[in-house]
């Protein structure tokens, strides 16, 4: 494992991939005004918002590989949905995020490991997780995060309502250039598991699988198509 200052080091002066990302700022929140870097999340100090507009709440230690062929371990990460970009963080939660640029592929290791990659997705680059994969086929989490304001005025018998970003996961299989849509719901998994349906609601309960969790479809994948 190679440390964190060689890597700063070599991304900032070897390949030129990383550039700064201290100006910009969150254009779902519009005239909100609100930072959204800085330590990946949004911390708001008023109660109006809740959520944040990356995939994680807390960025987790990736593996991150590069064009050029070199990889990296253990360095803090996260993916801004909307834009399809990645940030890293080398010198602690207080430093400034980095945009970064030519990488690979992203794994976080451990027990279940999770794999992230560009695909093209009806007809544009997008960050995916990477769910399964078999002869030519791709089956895949597509992640996006919404804005989603109340919409009735409080009142002084209400409590305290919030903007919050909501996580909404769609889940495909790539082939070539067509793109299917995975359903989770009970109608859809039974299409897709066709004649295995009664035997996927087996596994399903008895593993006690949630298709709304990537790592949890990822298993219902495995188990129809593997």
């Amino acid at each position: 494992m190679k440390s964190l200052i060689p890597f700063l080091f070599v991304f900032i002066l070897g390949l030129g991939c990383i550039h700064s990302a201290k100006s910009q700022t969150n254009p779902s929140l519009n005239n909100q005004n609100q930072q959204y870097l800085g330590t990946f999340r949004i911390n708001p100090k008023s109660d109006g918002l809740k959520g944040t507009p990356f995939l994680f709440d807390i960025p987790p230690l990736g593996k991150i590989a590069l064009d050029g062929g070199k990889d990296y371990s253990e360095i803090p990460f996260n993916i801004l949905l909307e834009k399809n970009e990645v940030y890293i963080q080398t010198g602690g939660e207080d430093s400034e995020p980095l945009l970064l640029r030519n990488w690979k592929w992203i794994e976080i290791p451990g027990e279940e490991v999770r794999s992230f990659r560009i695909e093209y997705l009806q007809g544009k680059p997008q960050v995916v997780e990477i769910l399964f994969e078999k002869e030519g086929e791709k089956y895949i989490a597509s992640h996006k995060k919404t804005l989603v304001r109340p919409s009735s005025q409080r009142d002084g018998y209400s409590g305290p309502q919030y903007d919050t970003f909501r996580h909404d996961i769609k889940y495909f299989v790539l082939k070539g250039m067509q793109t299917t849509e995975i359903k989770t719901n009970s109608a859809g998994l039974k299409e897709w598991a066709g004649n295995r349906s009664e035997e996927l609601k087996e596994f399903m309960k008895e593993k006690k699988l949630n298709p709304d969790n990537p790592l949890d479809m990822k298993k219902i994948i495995t188990f129809l198509v593997k």
